[in-house]
């Protein structure tokens, strides 16, 4: 198979189980030898209602990434809706994951590429190497449904970017497709 694609994104509505792929494909392709770097954001919830997001490193490390605002002590400088964006606890996790030096045997996971995350200028600026023409990163990334920033277009309209759309109907079946693309690639059993 000959597929030149590089970069394998996953889009869908919040909710649908992007993240939950997302870990799903590290997990496949870690135990089947592959190294995989990078990080996914997770839901906090406390008594059954979502309080924030949580960034987590795919080697353990966590982080707020963003908080209800009520929750939070004293003012922040960036929102989204009604959660306080936590930009440089966000950048201690994640931006020491995309600083790693990869290659085509890695997988790179950036779980997500979204409206929180591009607060922060430096992970901004690393995805945009990450997803340049001339990049040689394996990159698993979640990226916003609606259509929106120009690096999320560009992402989604990458030459070397296979896009999937997550559904309810298919999340539990769709990591089989992906892993016969990523194969091609990363060379794994």
């Amino acid at each position: 198979m000959g597929s030149n694609k590089q970069f394998f994104i996953l889009t869908g509505n919040p909710g649908v189980g992007k993240t939950t792929l997302t870990k799903k494909l590290s997990s496949i392709l870690f135990e089947k030898g592959v190294r995989v770097s990078g990080f996914y954001t997770e839901e906090t919830r406390k008594n059954g209602i979502r309080e924030g997001f949580d960034i987590v490193s795919l080697e353990g490390s966590r982080g707020r990434l963003a908080r209800e605002q009520n929750l939070l002590t004293g003012p922040v400088k960036f929102k989204v809706g009604k959660y306080g964006v936590l930009v440089q606890e966000f950048e201690k996790i994640a931006l020491p994951c995309l600083d790693k030096q990869e290659n085509m045997q890695t997988l790179l996971v950036i779980d997500e590429i979204g409206k929180m995350e591009f607060f922060s200028e430096p992970f901004k600026s690393r995805v945009t190497d990450i997803f340049s023409h001339k990049s040689d990163h394996v990159v698993l990334a979640t990226i916003p449904v609606q259509r929106g920033d120009v690096l999320i277009e560009n992402i989604r309209n990458h030459s070397k970017a296979k896009i999937w759309t997550v559904t309810r109907d298919n999340r539990n079946d769709i990591h089989e497709d992906i892993l016969k693309e990523m194969k091609a690639i990363l060379n794994f059993i």
